[in-house]
């Protein structure tokens, strides 16, 4: 008669020793298998599935390679003679660049359009987040401010330009206005429910030791949505370049827009590629701008 033996976690399981020749279950084994072993095997797994951890492949080329094949797959399917083809080349993207740059515009309309969004951006963050607070944490500001901010969140940009040119004209107020409200809508969907995610127990414990109403804000509330919130700054970052799209064909003498814009009115498909290309370059950066940010305020989540 085979033992039965018990395990520490209480799961019984049949003595490898009874096994051998008695025609117990082969399966057996594995429970009897130490777990130095196991996490010798998931090792060897893991090795084989995502190699660069080891240093067999460089992540930076594991992480670029995809975006490397692309180009080449763009750079054979243009490589033609051009009256023969609609899409530039790299080769013409890149003389695009280098003549934009020598008429000294390149330069200045990329660090125009980030001001913009930047400064767009920072006044969403300012009056979303005690926005998101106040209608997570209350039931009368949810009831008053939620619905007209998704109202507002599902107008499209350019059917807001035209009111906020009547209403701030047509210089940089207007533009700047413009991404605010883009970023304002999602970052606040996010800080409302990243407030609503906090344990209500945290709460009611603050309230029992009577707590100051900051040290709540600063300590609980904010720290609790900090998660939630940089979420809303990535999809916020995003929209805020599209939006810049819209508020720089008004009325601009620089920006990535303005050159998009003008490339379409005489036809410079060469400036409308490059145009799309530095807005990819620019949102890679954003995105990891927050990436670097949410690793030195959340690092638990890494």
């Amino acid at each position: 008669m085979t033992q039965s033996v018990t395990n520490e976690s209480g799961n019984p399981y049949r003595d490898a020793s009874s096994m051998g020749t008695t025609g117990a279950p082969a399966r057996s084994a594995a429970y009897a298998m130490p777990a130095a072993e196991h996490t010798k095997t998931a090792s060897r797994i893991g090795t084989r599935f995502i190699p660069w951890h080891h240093g067999r492949v460089p992540r930076f080329c594991a992480l670029w390679a995809s975006t490397v094949l692309i180009v080449l797959a763009w750079a054979l399917a243009t490589g033609g003679p051009a009256h023969n083809r609609s899409l530039p080349s790299p080769g013409e993207v890149w003389q695009a660049l280098v003549a934009l740059h020598s008429e000294g515009l390149l330069l200045p309309s990329i660090g125009i359009s980030l001001y913009r969004v930047s400064l767009g951006v920072a006044l969403g963050v300012v009056t979303a987040v005690p926005a998101g607070i106040i209608a997570g944490s209350s039931t009368i500001g949810h009831a008053i401010m939620d619905k007209p901010i998704h109202m507002l969140r599902a107008v499209p940009f350019p059917a807001l330009s035209p009111l906020l040119i009547v209403l701030l004209g047509i210089g940089e107020t207007m533009k700047v206005a413009l991404i605010a409200i883009g970023a304002f809508a999602l970052i606040y969907v996010n800080v409302r429910d990243g407030v609503r995610g906090i344990d209500p127990k945290l709460l009611e414990l603050a309230q029992a030791y009577h707590l100051p109403k900051r040290t709540v804000f600063a300590k609980i509330l904010l720290r609790g949505t900090l998660p939630r919130f940089m979420t809303g700054l990535r999809f916020a970052l995003t929209v805020s370049w599209i939006a810049l799209v819209t508020c720089e064909t008004v009325n601009s003498s620089a920006g990535i827009g303005y050159i998009l814009s003008r490339s379409q009115q005489f036809y410079r498909t060469d400036q409308m590629v490059l145009c799309i290309v530095l807005y990819a370059f620019l949102g890679l950066f954003s995105e990891w701008l927050v990436g670097a940010l949410e690793r030195l305020v959340v690092p638990c989540s890494h």
